[in-house]
């Protein structure tokens, strides 16, 4: 078996490929780990230095603890700011990870991380969660090699766990409030919305290539083979991305790769954000949490 190391993202979207048998869930195990977010790297930069006027290259460790940014330097040192007051700035964590409800891992097989963590062991162990079967005899052998030591929780500890979980998610329901405001109606009234947004786009393909929804071998999006209806000209017709959105919306995870590598800086994740939380609202279908088939979009590939 192969030990993956998951974000909640990540988990969700090996979910979503196992159903599609695109991955072997059979020879995968599940490793994840808890995530309130991750920053643009180039930007991370920049705020370290504004914000904190302290050479990035100095930084060795960050995470985001009772609503603060905390960065730790190599001589030990620890500044700490509002998470609240960096965002505002524009700074802080990718803006799909703003939005992000799903902090626990629970779709992976085991879910680690330091929240819950307190007392003598603070900073010295991992929380462990056990979500499978799978998860919990790897952890026996574990345990039984002598390769971990494990103890009871703390009950404290259990409920600052998930005291820190429901603030996470308040916040990124005040993040979706904010960022899906000037939006409104269902899902096609919604993308007529954002028209202005795809004329920007140069078919460069970028979304399409860093989805990890979108596995297809031979896409019909393509020039060479694309359907007759299917302008070449640039920008193309709005029918490009909502055949798109056809093929990933319902298994969009919000991993946001889709906006960071387009060129023309279209809020792409945002977009299909959006459009999959109505969807979800619609159909009461939560993409990645289980092995629950989507409601539209699932077609085998040939063979299959």
């Amino acid at each position: 078996k192969i030990a993956v190391t998951t974000k909640p993202c990540d988990a969700m979207t090996l979910v979503e490929l196992i159903k599609r048998e695109e991955v072997d869930g059979d020879n995968i195990l599940m490793v994840g780990v808890n995530c309130g977010g991750t920053m643009p790297p180039v930007k991370a930069r920049q705020m370290i230095e504004k914000f904190y006027e302290t050479d990035p290259d100095e930084v060795v460790k960050e995470e985001i603890a009772k609503g603060k940014l905390i960065i730790e330097t190599k001589d030990n040192e620890e500044q700490e700011i509002s998470i609240d007051e960096l965002e505002d700035a524009g700074y802080g964590r990718r803006t799909n990870c703003r939005r992000c409800e799903i902090n626990i891992p629970s779709m992976a097989d085991l879910a680690l991380g330091n929240w819950g963590v307190i007392g003598p062991l603070a900073g010295k162990a991992t929380f462990v969660e056990v979500f499978s079967e799978k998860g919990a005899d790897v952890l026996g052998k574990a345990i039984e090699s002598g390769a971990l030591n494990t103890q009871e929780p703390i009950p404290k500890g259990v409920e600052i766990r998930a005291n820190i979980d429901k603030i996470m998610a308040k916040l990124a329901g005040k993040w979706q409030a904010k960022d899906f405001d000037e939006t409104r109606g269902e899902i096609f009234a919604t993308m007529a919305q954002y028209m202005d947004e795809f004329d920007k786009c140069i078919k460069c393909y970028g979304c399409r290539e860093s989805c990890p929804i979108c596995y297809c071998e031979n896409c019909c999006l393509e020039s060479n083979n694309g359907p007759d209806w299917l302008s070449k000209e640039l920008p193309p017709s709005p029918l490009f991305h909502m055949e798109r959105l056809i093929h990933m919306v319902e298994s969009c995870t919000n991993c946001g790769q889709c906006e960071e590598v387009c060129p023309a800086e279209i809020p792409l994740a945002k977009i299909w954000h959006e459009i999959n939380l109505k969807l979800q609202e619609t159909y009461g279908f939560t993409r990645g949490m289980d092995d629950k088939m989507p409601p539209l979009s699932y077609f085998p590939a040939p063979g299959k």
